[in-house]
């Protein structure tokens, strides 16, 4: 099924994509992705997105960032705190409100541990 995947035929690359879900192999489903296009891409973003696994919903975030739905793949990104993909997410998108949005995040972030430390400290 492989070889016939390089046709870029729907029902082909959902068949493989599905594959390497079930199989947990999320190296090969981002290359599937990213070499073959024709598949209903949210469709499989939304079924990943709340996969166990830690790197099938980075998947879904790239999906939904590939697809242009910025704020989807930011969401996704920032659950999982994976603070580098939203924020070359937010880069590509070049919308300034997503910035500014995620850098408010990451300063209230950054006051909160600084705050908890603090009070560590002064328990001790």
């Amino acid at each position: 099924m492989v070889v016939v995947q390089s046709n870029n035929v729907s029902t082909v690359n959902e068949a493989l994509n599905e594959i390497h879900v079930e199989e947990e192999d999320y190296d090969r489903l981002r290359e599937s992705i990213d070499l073959h296009h024709n598949f209903d891409q949210i469709g499989l973003a939304q079924k990943i997105e709340k996969h166990e696994m830690l790197e099938m919903r980075r998947v879904a975030a790239y999906i939904y960032k590939k697809e242009g739905k910025w704020k989807h793949s930011i969401v996704l990104s920032k659950k999982d705190k994976i603070y580098k993909d939203a924020m070359e997410t937010v880069s590509q998108s070049g919308d300034r409100e997503l910035l500014r949005s995620c850098l408010f995040t990451s300063l209230n972030r950054e006051r909160r541990n600084a705050l908890h430390r603090a009070s560590l400290f002064v328990m001790t």
